[in-house]
């Protein structure tokens, strides 16, 4: 993996349309460079945060688990994500897991460097309340979906989501078929089941990770 500083800050949508004096500086202030090998923990419940999390390359995995041991998929981090960003403005325990799921190239920014950012330019604060925004509505998009839905219309609604998302059909399940089964609720057999299911209908068709819906 090759890996560019300001490429990364660039990339995180919280550091959109900032001047490039700033990128430079956050460049400069941040760590970069952490190469986490998959299956690797970045952290784990009650760990001390102090710093925000930025996914140059790869994919990191958020999830808990429950008293059974059994692995509930939160959320993924994708190329440009952030994290614990509740880590630059405050100390709190939390309960989640965060686990490479390939190798992947990890960039950070510290509590006291960022509030000395957002100080001089308040664009950053802005920026972060939208991403918060997203990720509150992706999380009350899978409860819903989980919550009020059969497994075959969690399945097909997702697929909608994420075709809308990517703004292309075909398209590519961003994620394993495990980690997808998680994040939905559902078990990998009936993920599988469902998804040959809705072939047979004429609904969608699959070839390994890559989806194509089908229009009626």
């Amino acid at each position: 993996m090759t890996h560019s500083a300001i490429k990364c800050v660039q990339g995180a949508p919280i550091f959109k349309g900032l001047a490039a004096a700033d990128i430079a500086e956050l460049a400069q202030i941040s760590v970069h460079q952490e190469l986490v090998k998959r299956g690797q923990l970045l952290y784990q419940p009650l760990t001390p945060l102090k710093r925000m999390m930025i996914v140059d390359q790869g994919r990191v995995k958020v999830y808990q688990l429950d008293e059974n041991g059994k692995e509930k998929v939160l959320y993924m981090l994708r190329a440009g994500a952030i994290d614990s960003e509740a880590a630059l403005f405050t100390q709190h325990q939390h309960y989640n897991y965060a686990e490479a799921a390939e190798d992947s190239l990890v960039c950070s920014i510290s509590r006291d460097d960022f509030q000395a950012l957002i100080h001089r330019v308040p664009q950053v604060a802005i920026n972060l309340l939208n991403v918060l925004g997203d990720r509150l509505t992706a999380l009350e998009s899978v409860s819903a979906l989980t919550g009020n839905l059969k497994s075959k219309n969690r399945i097909l609604v997702y697929l909608q989501q994420l075709c809308e998302q990517q703004q292309q059909n075909p398209f590519t399940l961003p994620e394993k078929k495990k980690e997808l089964a998680s994040y939905l609720g559902i078990t990998p057999e009936t993920l599988s089941r469902q998804l040959a299911q809705l072939g047979q209908e004429g609904v969608l068709k699959i070839d390994g990770r890559q989806i194509t819906l089908i229009e009626k």
